[in-house]
C-alpha cells in the first residue's frame, strides 16, 4: 500500500502512538540531565515514527500490525539497557510494554473479527483500556516528579529512588493517586473524552455494517432469483407449459423490486410520450477520483465506487429520490417524482444524510490502511426536466434530460473551484422550507450559461 500523509496522521492520533508522545513528555520532564532527556526523547520519537510509518503502509495486515506495534517498546528497552543500569521492571518500561501489548492485541482482533457485536466489544475494550492506560501514565508522571524532586533535595538516595520507580511499588502509589481528590477532575476529563471517542467508534461501526448490508443486497437478490428460477423449473415439470412462461416475468419482477427498492417508480407518468417534470436534481462526484483510482488500484477503486453507489442508493431512496444515471464517480439523482412540492427539502436532507454516512466509508478505509481523505462535491438545482423512454429498440427505459441536470452538474464542478462540498442554486434554495434554509448561507454568485445576471449560490453553514 502506498504511503499517505493523511493515513499517517490518523495512525498517529487514533492508535497507540499518542501514549508514546505522553511517555516522551514524561522522560523530558523528569530526567536529571536535559542532554540525556533530549537524546532519549529523540530516539524514542524516531522509533515511534518508524513504527507509525510501517503501520501506515501495512497496518491493515493483522500479523504485521501485531508485530510492528512492539517496535517502540523494544527500541526503548534496548536503549535503557545500553545507557543505564535501570532494571527492566522499572514502572515506565512495564507501562510502555503493557500499553503496547494491550492495544496491539485488540487492534488485531478488530481487524480479524467480522461480526459487528464482536467488533463493538473489541472497540469497547480498546476505549476502556486506553482510558486506564492514560490514567496509569498520569499517575506515573506524578510519582516520577515527586520522587525526582525528593532525590534532588537530598531526601532520598539513588537506590531508594530506583526502588520507588519499580513496578512492585507502583500499585500502592496508584491507590493513593486515585484516592487523592485533586486528581478527580483530570480522571473525569479522561473518562469523558474516552467515552466520546467510543461513541464515535460505535457509530462508525454501525455505518460500516449498514454499508455492508447495502452492498450485499444485490447478491441476496441474485440468490432469490436463482432459487425462484430453480423452483419454477421443478414445478414446470409437473404442471402445464404455461406455468413456466408465467414464472419468468414474475422472477424478473422480483429482481426489479429488490434492485430498485430504494428508488421508487414515479406513479402516474405517461411514459408513452416525453413529459416535463418540475424536480430537484442532485449531481455528485468524487473529487480527484482519477488520481485516487490510480493510487488505490483497480480492485480497491471498484470496491470504493460500489460503496459510494450503495450509500447514495440508500440515502436517496430514504427521501424519495431516484438515481437517474451512474457514470464512473458521477451520480445524478432526481427528486420530485414523489411529493414534488418538497423535492428540494428531500434532496438537501438526502445530501446531508449522505455526507453523514460517508464517515463510515472513511473509517472503513482507515482500518484497511487505504487513503481516507475522500472528498465529495455535490450540486443541487431545481427546475424542469424531460422524462422519456430512451434507449435502443427493446431496451428502452425511463431517462431524464434537460438544462436543470446540466446546471446541477455545473454546481458540482464549481465545488472544486470554491473548495466546498455542497453548493445549492438560488432556484433550489427558494423551494426549501425555512427549517432547511437556515442550514445554508449565501456563499457567492456565478454567471451560468444562458443567464443574463449572476445567480446566488448557497453553501452549508460550518
Amino acid at each position: 500500500m502506498q504511503f499517505s500523509r493523511k493515513r499517517f496522521a490518523d495512525e498517529l492520533y487514533y492508535y497507540s502512538n499518542q501514549f508514546v508522545l505522553f511517555f516522551v513528555m514524561i522522560i523530558s520532564l523528569t530526567s536529571g540531565s536535559w542532554q540525556n532527556a533530549i537524546v532519549t526523547s529523540l530516539i524514542v520519537l524516531l522509533f515511534m515514527l518508524v513504527q507509525t510509518g510501517l503501520l501506515t503502509v501495512q497496518g491493515h495486515i493483522p500479523v504485521l500490525r501485531l508485530l510492528y506495534s512492539f517496535i517502540t517498546p523494544a527500541g526503548y528497552s534496548i536503549l535503557r539497557a545500553t545507557l543505564s543500569d535501570i532494571a527492566f521492571t522499572e514502572t515506565a518500561t512495564m507501562l510502555l510494554w503493557g500499553a503496547s501489548v494491550y492495544i496491539a492485541v485488540f487492534q488485531t482482533l478488530s481487524l480479524v473479527l467480522r461480526r459487528p457485536f464482536l467488533k463493538r466489544l473489541t472497540e469497547t475494550a480498546l476505549s476502556v483500556g486506553s482510558a486506564l492506560i492514560f490514567i496509569l501514565f498520569y499517575a506515573y508522571l506524578d510519582l516520577r516528579i515527586s520522587v525526582t524532586g525528593a532525590f534532588s533535595r537530598g531526601e532520598i538516595d539513588s537506590e531508594a529512588m530506583i526502588q520507588a520507580l519499580r513496578i512492585q511499588s507502583f500499585p500502592s502509589v496508584f491507590d493513593k493517586f486515585i484516592r487523592a481528590p485533586q486528581h478527580l477532575f483530570a480522571l473525569f476529563g479522561v473518562i469523558s473524552f474516552d467515552f466520546m471517542l467510543l461513541v464515535a467508534r460505535m457509530r462508525a461501526i454501525t455505518l460500516q455494517q449498514r454499508l455492508t448490508q447495502l452492498l450485499e443486497m444485490p447478491k441476496e437478490a441474485q440468490r432469490i432469483l436463482a432459487a425462484s428460477h430453480t423452483e419454477a423449473e421443478s414445478e414446470g415439470q409437473s404442471k402445464e407449459p404455461e406455468s413456466h412462461t408465467i414464472s419468468e416475468p414474475v422472477a424478473q419482477s422480483a429482481a426489479s423490486t429488490l434492485s430498485t427498492a430504494n428508488s421508487p417508480e414515479p406513479s402516474g407518468l405517461p411514459l408513452q410520450s416525453p413529459t416535463s417534470l418540475s424536480v430537484t436534481v442532485v449531481s455528485s462526484d468524487i473529487v480527484g477520483f482519477t488520481d485516487l483510482s490510480e493510487q488505490l488500484g483497480r480492485k480497491a477503486a471498484t470496491e470504493l465506487l460500489n460503496r459510494y453507489y450503495a450509500i447514495w442508493t440508500h440515502c436517496a431512496g430514504s427521501f424519495g429520490g431516484r438515481i437517474a444515471s451512474l457514470s464512473a464517480d458521477t451520480v445524478v439523482i432526481i427528486f420530485g417524482l414523489v411529493d414534488s412540492d418538497r423535492s428540494a427539502d428531500r434532496a438537501l436532507n438526502a445530501t446531508y444524510a449522505f455526507l453523514e454516512e460517508l464517515e463510515g466509508l472513511r473509517e472503513d478505509m482507515v482500518v484497511q490502511s487505504l487513503p481516507s481523505d475522500i472528498k465529495i462535491s455535490v450540486g443541487i438545482h431545481a427546475g424542469f426536466v424531460t422524462a422519456a423512454l430512451l434507449g435502443p429498440p427493446g431496451q428502452q427505459k425511463m431517462s431524464f434530460y434537460g438544462d436543470t441536470i446540466a446546471v446541477a452538474a455545473r454546481l458540482d464542478s464549481l465545488c472544486r473551484e470554491f473548495h466546498q462540498n455542497l453548493l445549492v442554486s438560488h432556484a433550489a434554495y427558494r423551494r426549501l422550507t425555512l427549517e432547511s434554509q437556515v442550514t445554508l448561507e449565501r456563499f457567492s454568485e456565478v454567471l451560468l450559461r444562458k443567464s443574463t445576471r449572476p445567480m446566488p449560490l448557497y453553501a452549508k453553514k460550518p
